[in-house]
């Protein structure tokens, strides 16, 4: 799996915009093992994030039915404004899982080159 980060473009949001990136990972046995470990952490990471909006997905799925119900309980129009709308929510945000990843990476002995 460590193929999958080897010289791959990487977007640095924070450093600029759309300027690329890409993963020089470091040539050592034990930088390669440190770096696995990083993959590891950043998909038990991704994985928590999807859990969490499971959660608030179901959360949300319980409101808008009740929302619906509301809605067709009435035929006034008055009423139905007093429904509560559900609490919207966003997909999962891996932004800390690829920070985090890039933080270890680097920790590990790789570095981030800057594509002209």
């Amino acid at each position: 799996m460590l193929s999958r980060h080897l010289f791959l473009p990487v977007f640095a949001l924070l450093l600029g915009g759309c300027t690329q990136y890409r993963e020089v990972p470091p040539q050592t046995a034990e930088g390669q093992a440190c770096i696995q470990q990083c993959n590891e952490t950043q998909r038990a990471c991704e994985r928590s994030e999807d859990e969490s909006y499971q959660g608030f997905k179901v959360i949300y799925d319980s409101q808008n039915q009740s929302y619906q119900n509301c809605l067709h309980s009435t035929e006034d129009p008055n009423l139905k404004t007093m429904c509560p709308k559900p609490t919207a929510i966003a997909g999962p945000d891996y932004r800390i899982c690829s920070e985090v990843y890039k933080n270890c990476f680097v920790k590990c002995g790789g570095r981030y080159e800057k594509i002209e």
